[in-house]
C-alpha cells in the first residue's frame, strides 16, 4: 500500500491565506501542520483550533515549546503577543482555524480534488448504499472511481477500513492524492453532518451533490433538527458553479430545499412527480424488479437486494450517471453488478428454510422502512434483534420501540454499542416505546441474542439482525470486543441447518 504523505511538498503560508493578519516579517513554508500541540514536531505548523472540550489557543505555549516553526489562529493571545517582542515567530490570524487546517491538509497534497470530479452524497440514512450503487454505475460507464464511505476508503487500487466519519484531513487528501496517482478521474464522497460541520469539504468543488433524504436524527450532536437541516445543507456551499444537485422528492426536507437552490438540479422519487421515477413490479425475499423512468425512457431493474429504501438509493445512483451522461441502460447494468453491500440489508444464506437479514438500521425512521419491506414477503413471522447505541436520545430509543412493536411479531433486545452507558437503562428506554402485547425478550449479550432469534425461527419467517451492520466490534465502556453480527449468525446457521431440514 502506497505511503499516505507520498506526493507532499513545502507549501508557501501567506500565500496560502494572502488575506490573514500576519504578526512577524518573514514567510514560512510548511510540510506539515498539526492542531494538537503533543504531536507539534520541530518546524511543524500548529493551527489553534476551537472543539467541544478545549481551545487550540490554551495551547499555543505547549505547541512552541515542542518546536512549532509556525503558528495559525483565530485570535492574537496575550502569549503571542508576547511572543512577538521576543522572537520572530510566524504568526498568521484567520477567521476560521478548523477550515484552514483542512485547506493547508489540501495544500500538502497538491490540491488533488481540483483533478477529480466530485461526487458529494449527504443524507440522514443511505449514504453508504448510494456510494456503492454510483461506483457501480460509473464502472460500467467506464470511470475509475475512487471512495470515501462509512464502509472504508478505495483509492482504485487498494482498499481501507477505516471509515469517512473517523478520516481525519490529512488522511482525507491523502486518499484523494492516490486516487489521482492511480488514475481515477472520480471520486464519491459521503458527507455527514458532523463531517459538514468540521468543514471537512473546506476547499473542494463538487460538480454533483446528493442529499438522499434529511430526518430527525443527531440531535444529541446538533440540538435541534433545525440546526441537523442546516449543517446538512452546508454541502450545497461546496457545489461548483456548473455543478447539479440531485435531490428527493418524497423526502419532505429535500423536496423544501428544491425550492431554494439556484443550482441545476435532478430529482427523483416514487411517490411524487420527479424526473426519475420507479415503479415497484415484483418483490420477494431474495430479489425484486422495478421499472425506472427517466426522460422517456423505461427500463426494468432487477436487484437481489430488497426493500423501497434500497429502491431509494437506486435512484439516487441512476440520477448520477445519467447526470454523468452515461445511457440508462448502461447505468442500469452497473447497479445490477451490485449484488451485496456490507451490512446493508445483507442476505445470509446457509440454506436455513427462513430468511436472515443483517442491517444498520438504527433510527426509527430506518427500521420503520427496512421492517415494512421485509414484512411484505415474509409468509410467517418477523423477529429483529435490536439494541439502541449509547449517547442517542432516550426518545430516539423509545420511538424505535414503538416501530419495533408496530412492525414485528418478535423482539429481542440486547446491546449494540453501548458505551459507557447502562445497557439496563438502555434496554428500559426502548421499551418506554412498547406495550407488553408484542413478545419481547432481553439478552444484553449480543451473540446469545442472535442465537436465540435464529433458534426460534420456523419456515417462512424472516430474523432481521439490526443495529449494527457491517462493524466487527462493540464498544462496551472504553472497551472494543470483536464482534460481527455476520459471521454469529452464519456460524449457527452452519451447525444448525441439518437440524433444521429434520424438524
Amino acid at each position: 500500500m502506497q505511503s499516505c504523505f507520498h506526493g507532499i511538498s513545502p507549501v508557501n503560508l501567506r500565500q496560502l491565506f494572502p488575506n490573514a493578519y500576519v504578526f512577524g516579517n518573514r514567510d514560512y513554508a510548511f510540510v506539515n501542520c498539526v492542531c494538537d500541540s503533543r504531536r507539534v514536531k520541530p518546524g511543524d505548523v500548529f493551527v489553534a483550533v476551537k472543539g467541544h472540550n478545549a481551545d487550540g489557543h490554551d495551547f499555543i505555549p505547549e505547541a512552541v515549546q515542542n518546536g512549532a516553526g509556525a503558528i495559525v489562529a483565530e485570535r492574537p493571545t496575550e502569549f503571542l503577543l508576547q511572543l512577538q517582542e521576543k522572537a520572530n515567530l510566524p504568526c498568521l490570524l484567520v477567521d476560521n482555524t478548523r477550515c484552514a487546517y483542512v485547506r493547508m491538509c489540501q495544500a500538502l497534497f497538491g490540491n488533488p480534488g481540483e483533478k477529480l470530479r466530485l461526487i458529494g452524497i449527504t443524507g440522514t440514512s443511505g449514504k453508504t448504499m448510494t456510494a456503492c450503487l454510483i461506483a457501480g454505475v460509473l464502472g460500467a460507464g467506464g470511470i475509475d472511481t475512487g471512495i470515501v464511505s462509512s464502509l472504508g476508503c478505495f483509492d482504485g487500487l487498494d482498499a481501507s477500513p477505516i471509515p469517512a466519519s473517523s478520516l481525519q484531513p490529512k488522511r482525507l487528501h491523502s486518499w484523494l492524492s492516490r486516487m489521482t496517482q492511480n488514475e481515477c478521474t472520480c471520486a464519491v464522497l459521503e458527507a455527514s453532518s458532523p463531517a459538514l460541520e468540521k468543514c471537512r469539504l473546506e476547499g473542494l468543488s463538487l460538480q454533483t451533490v446528493c442529499m438522499t433524504n434529511v430526518r430527525q436524527r443527531h440531535l444529541d450532536i446538533h440540538g435541534s433538527l433545525e440546526a441537523y437541516r442546516k449543517a446538512k445543507m452546508k454541502i450545497f456551499q461546496y457545489l461548483a458553479d456548473d455543478g447539479v444537485a440531485i435531490l428527493n422528492m418524497d423526502d419532505p426536507i429535500s423536496a423544501e430545499a428544491a425550492q431554494f437552490l439556484n443550482f441545476p438540479m435532478l430529482t427523483y422519487g416514487v411517490e411524487n412527480e420527479a424526473d426519475i421515477t420507479a415503479i415497484p413490479v415484483e418483490q420477494y425475499a431474495s430479489e425484486q424488479t422495478v421499472l425506472i423512468s427517466a426522460g422517456g425512457e423505461s427500463l426494468p431493474l432487477r436487484t437481489r437486494i430488497v426493500g423501497m429504501p434500497y429502491v431509494y438509493d437506486c435512484l439516487a445512483a441512476i440520477a448520477v450517471g445519467l447526470r454523468m451522461n452515461i445511457p440508462l441502460a448502461t447505468v442500469i447494468r452497473g447497479i445490477e453488478t451490485v449484488e451485496t453491500i456490507p451490512g446493508r440489508m445483507e442476505r445470509i444464506e446457509c440454506g436455513q428454510p427462513f430468511s436472515v437479514f443483517v442491517d444498520f438500521a438504527r433510527s426509527a425512521d430506518e427500521l420503520q422502512s427496512t421492517l415494512a419491506s421485509l414484512r411484505e414477503t415474509t409468509p410467517g413471522r418477523l423477529i429483529c434483534v435490536f439494541g439502541a447505541t449509547g449517547k442517542t436520545q432516550p426518545s430516539e430509543r423509545a420511538e424505535a420501540g414503538k416501530v419495533l412493536q408496530q412492525n414485528a411479531d418478535t423482539v429481542v433486545l440486547t446491546d449494540a454499542n453501548p458505551g459507557s452507558e447502562s445497557p439496563d437503562q438502555i434496554v428500559r428506554d426502548i421499551q418506554h416505546g412498547m406495550n407488553s402485547t408484542v413478545d419481547t425478550s432481553v439478552y444484553h449479550n449480543r451473540r446469545d441474542a442472535i442465537v436465540f432469534a435464529l433458534s426460534q425461527a420456523q419456515p417462512g419467517d424472516c430474523v432481521l439482525i439490526a443495529g449494527k451492520g457491517q462493524e466487527k466490534f462493540q464498544i462496551i465502556n472504553e472497551n472494543r470486543i470483536r464482534h460481527d453480527d455476520r459471521e454469529v449468525a452464519r456460524r449457527w446457521l452452519f451447525q444448525n441447518v441439518r437440524h433444521m431440514a429434520m424438524r
